[in-house]
C-alpha cells in the first residue's frame, strides 16, 4: 500500500490518472450506450440491412483515414514539446486536414459507385458520412488537449453529442424509420462533435483562434507523416477490408453478423488508446531526461496492456455466446463464432498502439510502413482465401493473423525495430507475473 501511495503522490501520475478517468468515463458511456443502441438498431434492421449500413460505413472508413494524413501523433508531439508553437502547428494541421477531407470525400463516393453502381442507398450512405467528416479537420483541437493531458475538454462535448445521437437513433427505431435516416444521424453526429470541440477550445482560450498557415511547417509535417499516413491506411485496410470483402464475396447478412460480433471486441480497443493518450506525452518528456526510466516504464506499460487484453479476451470467450443471444437474438447466432476468434485481436492491438508511439519517439516512423503493409497484404490475401470457405469466421481469422504480423512479428524484420520486438516478447512472456511484481516490490 505504501508503494501505491507514493505512486499516487506524484503530480504526473495524478494528472495521467485524471486524464484516464475522463477517457474511461467517456468510454464506459459509449460502450454501454453503443451496446444498447446497436442492439435495438441491429434487431430492427435485421442482418441484411444492418450489414448494408455497415458496408457503407466500412467503405467510407477506408477513405476517411487518409484525411488524417498521419498528423495526429506528430501534432501531439510538437505541442507537448513546445506549447508556444500552438498557432502555427494547429493552423497548418487544420488546413492540411481540411484539404485532404474534401479529396477523400469525392474518392469515397466514386468508390461506392464503382463497387455497386446500381445500389443508390449504399452510395448515399457513403456520401452522407463522407461529407460530414470534412468537419473532422477540427480534430486538431483534440490533439492540443491530448498534448496537455486535458481529455475532459474533448470528452464533455463529444459525450453530450453521442448521448443525444443515441437517443435520436432509438427514436428512429421506434418510429420505424428507413435505413437512410440512420446514415443521416451518423453524419450529423460527426459534424456536431466537431462543433462541440471548437466551442470547448473557445471556452478555454476565451478568444477566436488565431491559427496560422505555415508553408514550411506543412512540408515538414508531410515529409515526416507520410509513413504514418500509409501505415494508417494499411491499418484501416486490415481493420475494415474484411467487411468490404464480406460484402463482395459473401452477403450483406454475413456483414451484419460479422459487424455485430466485432462491436463487442472493438469496444475494448479504446483501452490502449486511452492509456497511450494519457501516458505517452509525459513519457516523451521523461525520455528527454532519463532514458533508463523511460524504457523501464515503457516495458511496464507493454506488460500491463497484455495483461488487460488477455483478461478481457478470456472473459469474452466464455461469455460471448450468451452476450450475442442476449443482445442481438437468434437471428445473429452466427456472430458468436466470429466473436470467439476476433476478440483475441485485442492482444495485438494494445502492444501495437504503444509500439507506434515508440516509433515516433525514436524518429523511425518510416519503419511503421513495413509492418503495416505486411499486415494489410496478409489480411487481404487471407480474406480472399478464407471468406469463400468459412465466411465471417474466415474473415475473423484473417484479421487476427494480420494483427499479429503487423503489431508484433513485423518488428523482428528490421534491426532498428528488433529491440521493440524484444520488449513486446518480454511482455507476452511475463505479463502474468505483473500483479505479483507490483504488489511485492520493495
Amino acid at each position: 500500500m505504501e508503494r501505491i501511495r507514493n505512486l499516487l503522490s506524484r503530480q504526473g501520475v495524478r494528472q495521467a490518472l485524471s486524464n484516464v478517468s475522463w477517457l474511461s468515463g467517456d468510454r464506459i458511456i459509449r460502450m454501454f450506450g453503443a451496446v444498447i443502441v446497436t442492439t435495438f438498431v441491429a434487431r430492427y434492421l435485421g442482418p441484411s440491412q444492418f450489414g448494408l449500413l455497415n458496408y457503407g460505413i466500412a467503405i467510407y472508413g477506408l477513405f476517411n483515414v487518409v484525411s488524417n494524413l498521419g498528423l495526429d501523433s506528430l501534432v501531439v508531439r510538437d505541442l507537448a514539446l513546445n506549447e508556444t508553437e500552438e498557432p502555427v502547428v494547429l493552423g497548418t494541421a487544420f488546413m492540411l486536414k481540411a484539404g485532404a477531407s474534401v479529396v477523400t470525400t469525392i474518392a469515397a463516393v466514386v468508390a461506392a459507385w464503382l463497387l455497386d453502381p446500381h445500389n443508390r442507398i449504399l452510395i448515399l450512405i457513403v456520401a452522407l458520412y463522407s461529407v460530414g467528416s470534412i468537419s473532422q479537420a477540427l480534430d486538431v483541437v483534440d490533439y492540443l488537449f491530448q498534448s496537455q493531458t486535458k481529455a475532459r475538454y474533448s470528452v464533455v462535448p463529444r459525450t453530450i453529442v453521442f448521448v443525444v445521437a443515441s437517443i435520436v437513433r432509438l427514436a428512429a427505431v421506434f418510429l420505424h424509420s428507413g435505413l437512410l435516416v440512420f446514415a443521416w444521424i451518423g453524419a450529423i453526429e460527426v459534424l456536431l462533435s466537431e462543433v462541440g470541440l471548437l466551442l470547448s477550445y473557445l471556452s478555454v482560450r476565451r478568444l477566436a483562434p488565431r491559427w496560422n498557415w505555415h508553408f514550411d511547417r506543412g512540408k515538414a509535417f508531410l515529409r515526416e507523416s507520410w509513413p504514418l499516413l500509409i501505415s494508417g491506411v494499411m491499418v484501416t485496410i486490415y481493420m475494415r477490408t474484411d467487411q468490404v470483402l464480406l460484402g463482395k464475396l459473401g452477403s450483406m447478412e454475413a456483414v451484419g453478423n460479422y459487424t455485430a460480433a466485432i462491436r463487442f471486441s472493438e469496444i475494448w480497443y479504446a483501452i490502449p488508446v486511452m492509456l497511450v493518450a494519457s501516458v505517452m506525452p509525459r513519457m516523451l518528456r521523461t525520455r528527454e531526461t532519463d532514458l533508463a526510466r523511460y524504457n523501464a516504464r515503457l516495458q511496464t506499460l507493454y506488460e500491463s496492456m497484455v495483461f488487460v487484453s488477455v483478461a478481457i479476451a478470456g472473459a469474452t470467450l466464455v461469455l460471448g455466446p450468451l452476450l450475442i443471444r442476449l443482445f442481438y437474438g437468434n437471428q445473429y447466432h452466427s456472430a458468436a463464432g466470429v466473436l470467439s476468434i476476433h476478440i483475441w485481436t485485442g492482444v495485438f492491438v494494445g502492444v501495437g498502439c504503444i509500439g507506434s508511439q515508440q516509433y515516433i519517439h525514436e524518429n523511425i516512423t518510416a519503419k511503421i510502413l513495413r509492418r503495416t503493409a505486411l499486415g494489410a497484404i496478409a489480411n487481404v490475401v487471407l480474406n480472399l482465401l478464407w471468406i469463400p470457405r468459412w465466411g465471417g469466421m474466415g474473415s475473423a481469422m484473417a484479421t487476427l493473423v494480420a494483427q499479429g504480423l503487423a503489431a508484433y512479428l513485423g518488428d523482428a524484420i528490421d534491426l532498428q525495430t528488433r529491440h521493440i520486438f524484444r520488449m513486446k516478447t518480454r511482455a507476452y512472456l511475463r505479463f502474468w507475473t505483473l500483479p505479483k511484481r507490483f504488489f511485492y516490490a520493495q
